[in-house]
């Protein structure tokens, strides 16, 4: 699956010149092996070019806004980059970042002509990035998802269990779909439907991560066949696309934004989610079908995300001009 070329040789140090707001070694838990294994190729990828780029790595925090003080770190003698990570909401002020040569940033749909802010990716965690796939004819699972029934959810959910007093087609509206979450947790008591299919989990927890350990929630996902990606509490782009793409699964998920590592891909969108059991029809009645699915988005993770696809990209933009 993998042809990163130093996958192994860098597992979690950054290069020197990475560092944090502060300008010190960044502080990163979960997605730090895809992070250090994204700038690792880099520096392999550009050479010497590296080391004249300083690099900030930032995660917004919530008071970081428009018309709030910012100081983020910046080489007096190198040129600049920003990485800017976590800004789910779109409110970071990276339009008054001067001083930055390039800013890479999460979450972003696309980029506009002549802007110098370009989309990043969300990334894995670790325990997803150590796992190795299993050969996709010898995986057990069909389909899976374990996650947290948050309101952009709800239209997943009553696919599985039916409510009378909403439709089955996706509602429209954050806060028509929280008051449906929150009536759907006081009324309803079934998160389990793994067996509507056979050779499947399929459940929906109470919280956030109070669903399997990060170390076997990997390893099912590498035995799977085809993986559930619904929206996130905020972003339709979240860490699980990430992490099914690197290990071989069929994603199916909700439109995602229209940038470099999404348009395009062989994910599977649900426009509406009353569609899927026809859709899960039609895959498991045609195993070839799914077979090519499968190596498409092998393909695609290799060539468009991985980590070294991402380096590339990445130094693409950076050395564009030098």
């Amino acid at each position: 699956m993998q042809n990163d070329s130093i996958q192994n040789q860098y597992q979690f140090e950054f290069p020197n010149n990475v560092v944090n707001k502060d300008g010190e070694p960044p502080i990163i838990h979960g997605e730090r092996l895809f992070l250090t294994r994204v700038f690792c190729e880099l520096k392999e990828q550009m050479g010497p070019a590296f080391d004249g780029w300083s690099f900030t790595l930032h995660y917004r925090h919530f008071s970081e806004k428009k018309g709030s003080e910012i100081k983020l770190h910046r080489a007096p003698e190198r040129r600049n980059a920003l990485v800017l990570l976590a800004d789910e909401y779109g409110r970071f002020p990276i339009e008054a970042m001067d001083g930055f040569d390039i800013i890479f940033r999460q979450y972003l749909n696309e980029s506009k002509a002549g802007s110098k802010i370009y989309p990043f990716p969300v990334g894995y965690h670790e325990a997803c990035g150590l796992e190795a796939p299993v050969p996709f004819d010898q995986r057990k699972i069909r389909l899976f998802f374990s996650g947290y029934l948050n309101r952009n959810r709800v239209d997943l959910y009553k696919q599985f269990r039916r409510i009378q007093w909403l439709p089955s087609r996706n509602l429209r509206g954050r806060y028509v779909r929280e008051l449906a979450r929150r009536a759907v947790e006081k009324l309803t008591v079934e998160r389990d439907f793994s067996n509507r299919y056979s050779d499947s989990i399929i459940r929906f927890t109470e919280w956030f991560a109070k669903g399997m350990p990060p170390a076997e929630y990997a390893k099912v996902l590498a035995n799977t066949k085809i993986a559930f990606c619904p929206t996130g509490f905020i972003s339709a782009e979240t860490i699980r696309h990430w992490e099914a793409m690197r290990l071989g699964c069929v994603i199916i998920t909700d439109p995602l934004p229209a940038n470099c590592f999404y348009k395009d891909s062989p994910m599977i969108v649900m426009t509406d989610w009353s569609q899927l059991h026809q859709t899960l029809a039609d895959l498991m009645e045609d195993p070839d079908k799914l077979q090519r699915i499968h190596k498409a988005m092998a393909s695609w993770w290799n060539e468009v995300c991985c980590e070294k696809a991402t380096a590339l990209y990445m130094a693409n933009l950076m050395t564009s001009d030098i």
